[in-house]
């Protein structure tokens, strides 16, 4: 049988007779693939090539891998073309390479500054997610370095999370996602922050506006936002404008806690 030389990593690969050439019904055929992988005869190639690794585990998180040649017998998984290149080109994209997922998107939605040490937080989400990376950063009489309150779990989107203080949350157990430490009181900034990006703020952070914002609207009441609002506070420096965005009830109200009576997200709240 002929064959033909070609020149590679400094030696020549004999290739056979018919190389290329479409096989013959019923027969072997030619061994396609010229990067030291052995064709029919079991024979290797030049000994500058790269192995070719199990199939199985070629393309590992790549989109475009080949394989330079076929195993002993085997038929050529790739056109001559792609043989010449040697051994595995892997794809682009490689091992971890997964991408993060967005942060959710989430603005306060109710407010409680109860008697006694009954707090509450009610966070709806505009556009769920995991909550893993978001806080709850409270700035207290001014200051401009928060205490930090990681939050957890999943909320999906046009749901609410509701963080309650211990004890509000003995004996307001339904509309509480989770029972904590929260020790806010009417004039103390709070803001929700993702992955580092801002979400919503209620009051002005690095001010103390004495006992409350908003002539005692924080001091000893329930606060649920409007509906209309539809995206949350991310300038600390803008005037905290509660009458513009919330709604005002006694102190203690929980009535509507844990569920946000907008549908559609137009309107005003009741």
């Amino acid at each position: 049988m002929g064959s033909a030389s070609v020149l590679g990593c400094g030696q020549d690969l004999a290739l056979p007779d018919g190389y290329g050439q479409p096989r013959a019904s019923g027969g072997a055929g030619p061994a396609e693939g010229v990067t030291g992988v052995a064709g029919a005869s079991g024979a290797s190639g030049s000994n500058c090539s790269v192995p070719v690794k199990d199939p199985a585990t070629v393309a590992k998180g790549g989109s475009s891998a080949s394989k330079g040649g076929a195993t002993a017998g085997g038929s050529a998984t790739v056109k001559p073309s792609s043989g010449g290149e040697g051994g595995v080109a892997a794809g682009a994209g490689g091992e971890g390479g997964e991408v993060a997922a967005p942060p959710p998107e989430l603005l306060f939605s109710e407010y409680v500054e109860g008697k006694n040490s009954d707090k509450a937080l009610e966070i709806f989400a505009l556009q769920g997610g995991s909550l893993e990376g978001c806080e709850l950063q409270t700035f207290f009489n001014g200051k401009t370095e928060p205490t930090k309150l990681a939050l957890s779990g999943q909320v999906a989107t046009r749901e609410v999370y509701v963080l309650c203080s211990t004890e509000l949350g003995k004996t307001q157990q339904a509309p509480c996602t989770r029972a904590t430490s929260l020790s806010f009181n009417g004039d103390d900034a709070l803001a929700l922050v993702c992955q580092g990006v801002v979400q919503d703020i209620i009051g002005e952070i690095g001010v103390d506006p004495g006992d409350s914002w908003g002539m005692g609207a924080t001091l000893d009441h329930t606060l649920q936002r409007r509906c209309e609002v539809t995206k949350g506070r991310t300038d600390p420096t803008t005037p905290f404008a509660i009458d513009a965005e919330w709604v005002t009830f006694g102190a203690n109200t929980f009535s509507d806690l844990g569920q946000r009576n907008c549908d559609p997200l137009m309107g005003s709240t009741p």
